[in-house]
């Protein structure tokens, strides 16, 4: 554990710098947003829908660019260390998934001040109140959808330079091509699976129809509002999907990768 918890602080101390000018950049936008536009703070939903996008994408950018430079210049510290390689690439999704989650809630504070700032319609239907309790709601669905979405892509990031440092003194230059061709399995051979019948059957079991409950409290809760299916198979499949790439990088590294 001890161990573990070294490789989190070299982490932390290798992408402090970089994580804090990007958050430093983007207050300083969201603010010159806010100041310049003070009276129609309802600007600012358009940059934290960017932000959200990038938090989404940024675990898999931190992922493919950690274990890159980890596995290009120090791999031969790490790969004669007693340490497995589950701890490497535990403690850096952990830092991703940390940095992740501050790009959210510097989003959702972006939200909450052009709501609450914002000049909005005289005789709308909710009040201020009321939409900041069912932003919050939705608000929460779509962390945890953007946590899971994230951390597959992140699997799959990390598997593309690991394919790549494990083929380079085979392929030599072309070892490229496994990346590819790994990046191919995720996007169109994924796609293939997903879509499937045999995937279908498997996983669409355990649904779940998502209603917020914030809705209870609006004047229009009477009505019968349908929210999205969701299936507990495919979450499982989700899941399941990401422990075992990820498996197989740290698989690949312990016995395949030569320095």
């Amino acid at each position: 554990m001890n161990s573990w918890l070294n490789l989190i602080k070299k982490e932390y101390r290798m992408s402090r710098k970089s994580i804090l000018t990007i958050l430093v950049m983007m207050l300083i936008v969201g603010l010159w947003l806010m100041y310049s536009n003070r009276q129609h703070m309802g600007i600012i939903f358009a940059p934290a829908s960017l932000l959200v996008f990038f938090a989404l994408v940024y675990p898999a950018i931190f992922m493919f660019s950690s274990v890159s430079k980890e596995l290009k210049n120090t791999s031969h510290l790490w790969l004669h260390c007693p340490q497995p390689a589950w701890m490497l690439l535990t403690a850096k999704l952990l830092m991703a998934v940390i940095y992740m989650l501050l790009f959210l809630l510097l989003a959702a504070s972006g939200v909450y001040i052009g709501l609450f700032l914002g000049q909005w319609p005289h005789g709308a239907s909710m009040t201020t109140e009321q939409m900041a309790l069912i932003i919050t709601e939705l608000g929460l669905y779509a962390s945890l959808a953007i946590t899971v979405a994230a951390l597959y892509l992140a699997s799959w990031s990390t598997l593309i330079v690991v394919v790549s440092a494990t083929v380079r003194n085979w392929l030599g230059r072309f070892h490229r091509l496994a990346s590819l061709a790994v990046f191919l399995v995720a996007t169109w051979g994924m796609g293939w699976v997903y879509n499937s019948w045999l995937f279908t059957r498997v996983t669409q079991w355990g649904s779940f129809e998502i209603k917020p409950l914030s809705l209870r409290y609006l004047s229009l809760a009477s009505q019968d509002f349908g929210g999205p299916v969701i299936y507990t198979g495919q979450i499982v499949a989700i899941i399941l999907a990401i422990v075992a790439i990820f498996a197989l990088a740290t698989w690949l590294i312990d016995n395949k990768v030569e320095v």
